[in-house]
């Protein structure tokens, strides 16, 4: 059932098609549904209940205003629920769409076509109860700078685990660590809400030290219970203009019994051309120290293969979009082959992000691909649940000296990762 407080907006010219899909949802326990026929009316809508929204579902084609043109206006306007593509448009053109959704920095649910069918629409409402009820209705006061900088200083933003396992032995090799906000009073501030907030406070590089201190305690503790995985920290671009960025981080590890060549400095590609020189510096000298680097969102930026040659790179993360659409979409698909190839042939560490399907598995498998993680192994959690994860799933893990894997700390989900 929907919480009594959260609104779904449905975008659609045809009123014959909003009453169906009115219907659909309350079927599956959804009433509180409030209704736009048009893209002036949907605004209208949204500064009426922007609280209370926690998803849209908008069709592509309506005149005067279409459905590319809403979601724009929606994201100047501070627009940070679910949005849920539907349209009887191409294939094609619906996944580029997408692609434009998550490029106005939105969180894109996923796409249908339309006549959307009862269980489609319950497995769009399953994705939302993890990622969108937990970030909405956030005070304004949690996320003004004097509050955001008083919850690092007392480590409220925490590190939560999602396991990864290799594809040829199943062995579980390492674990993603994804920044999360419990709340004192319950419930939680998802990275959607915070990250952006942070960045604009300029807490961007306190919250990376925040959580790098936390999990190289984590790693330690791993470490003196016979736990050996490698912890790779995502550091954003911004950061690596920061020159004693390096030293700072090597500091951290004195007295933990971590080495710098347990981290993994994990950088986004497509933004890796921000004051270009100065971020290679520190990079450089980050692999010098003995940290490696690992390129994330693999095929994602503009870059990529100038990338890979000019900076020291040991491991690649596949975009998690390409795994999800590769079993339906021919492009997808060959992006995401060709992807490991490169990696592989580049003697790199593969990893495919965002695995929910046995399907998926089977596929990257033929790719010859190698670490995976994703919903359909594992969820986030906790530290403690994660001990015990790793303890259940693989009790050779303690016998082990050297275990390949990566803990990746990311500041916002999916994912979100889609965390």
């Amino acid at each position: 059932m929907s919480p009594d407080d959260n609104i779904i907006l449905l975008v659609d010219d045809d009123q014959f098609v909003l009453d169906i899909l009115c219907e659909q949802l309350a079927s599956v326990g959804w009433n509180h549904v409030i209704c736009a026929t048009s893209g002036d009316q949907a605004l209208q809508q949204f500064a009426a209940h922007r609280e209370k929204i926690v998803l849209c579902f908008s069709d592509l084609s309506m005149p005067d205003m279409d459905g590319l043109v809403l979601l724009r206006h929606l994201a100047k306007q501070g627009y940070r629920a679910a949005i849920c593509l539907l349209s009887g448009v191409s294939d094609e053109i619906l996944h580029s769409a997408a692609g434009l959704v998550s490029a106005h920095g939105l969180d894109l649910l996923g796409v249908l076509s339309k006549p959307a069918s009862t269980s489609a629409l319950q497995d769009m409402l399953d994705k939302l109860q993890p990622r969108a009820f937990g970030r909405l209705g956030v005070s304004v006061a949690e996320l003004t700078p004097p509050r955001l900088a008083a919850a690092l200083q007392a480590d409220e933003f925490i590190p939560w685990y999602q396991p990864k396992v290799d594809l040829r032995s199943g062995v579980v090799v390492g674990v993603e660590a994804l920044a999360r906000w419990p709340l004192v009073a319950g419930g939680m501030i998802g990275p959607g809400s915070f990250v952006p907030a942070l960045e604009a406070a300029g807490l961007a590089e306190a919250l990376f030290f925040s959580m790098a201190r936390q999990v190289i305690a984590d790693l330690g503790a791993w470490q003196r219970q016979g736990i050996f995985v490698k912890a790779s920290i995502n550091l954003s671009m911004e950061d690596a203009l920061d020159l004693d960025l390096p030293e700072r981080l090597l500091h951290l590890l004195d007295g933990t019994g971590v080495q710098a060549c347990d981290l993994v400095i994990e950088v986004t590609e497509s933004r890796l051309m921000v004051q270009r020189s100065l971020a290679m510096e520190t990079l450089t000298r980050l692999s010098m120290m003995g940290f490696v680097l690992s390129i994330d969102d693999f095929g994602t930026g503009y870059s990529s293969l100038v990338q890979l040659v000019d900076l020291p790179f040991k491991e690649l993360k596949i975009d998690g979009s390409f795994v999800q659409r590769a079993l339906a979409e021919r492009k997808a698909e060959a992006v995401a082959r060709i992807s490991i190839t490169i990696g592989v042939n580049l003697g790199m560490r593969v990893v495919a992000e965002g695995v929910e399907t046995e399907a998926q598995m089977n596929f990257l498998r033929s790719c010859g691909g190698t670490i995976v993680q994703g919903y359909h192994l594992a969820r986030p959690m906790p530290v403690a649940a994660c001990t015990d994860w790793l303890r259940g799933r693989d009790p050779g893990t303690k016998q082990s000296p050297v275990v390949t894997g990566a803990i990746e700390v990311i500041a916002g989900d999916a994912q979100p990762a889609r965390a």
